[in-house]
């Protein structure tokens, strides 16, 4: 299958539950030699452009983390639900509309590249989506109505900690380009 023929409409898909669509994209046979990446900051969030949830696409959302799939295949190319660009969007046209350039951050804000092989995040993935509840017990977002991912306790912290060097491979912006693009 060409990755030009992917469209988001056609894939599960719930706002602010990025991890778990990712999870599902990344089952797809044409998708399985890919890697997931998760994208954060060592600060409490980093911005990012071009993405949906903003009132425009020139204005930056504040993500804590965001999760996206770097698929191989082809030219390399980013899956990201939550873009305004094209679905699936080459690496270098990706970052160039995505992210602020690191020069013009505070250190905490540059956002980090965590990337891991699709695969090892299928089975190495658990979350019961208690990040998505307010103290009171009340949803930040409403979940999905799939059911929970994994078999363990919630590990989703675990890909988001930069310290940890456990799973995948910590890279900065860079760094991605240079190996991807």
């Amino acid at each position: 299958m060409l990755l030009n023929t992917f469209r988001r409409e056609d894939y599960l898909y719930q706002s602010a539950y990025c991890e778990e669509n990712i999870w599902h994209l990344c089952q797809h046979e044409a998708l399985k030699n890919s890697y997931v990446v998760f994208i954060f900051s060592e600060g409490d969030s980093f911005p990012m452009l071009s993405q949906r949830a903003a009132n425009t696409p020139s204005l930056p959302v504040f993500w804590d983390y965001h999760v996206v799939l770097l698929s191989l295949a082809e030219e390399n190319q980013i899956f990201d639900f939550d873009t305004t660009l094209p679905f699936n969007t080459n690496v270098d046209t990706y970052f160039r509309h995505s992210f602020i350039v690191n020069s013009l951050l505070d250190k905490r804000e540059r956002p980090m590249f965590r990337i891991i092989p699709s695969n090892e995040f299928i089975s190495l993935f658990s979350s019961d989506r208690s990040h998505m509840k307010k103290p009171s017990g009340a949803w930040y977002a409403p979940p999905p109505t799939w059911p929970l991912i994994g078999r363990s306790k919630m590990n989703l912290f675990e890909f988001t900690n930069p310290k940890n060097t456990n799973i995948g491979e910590l890279l900065s912006a860079e760094s991605v380009l240079e190996r991807f693009s």
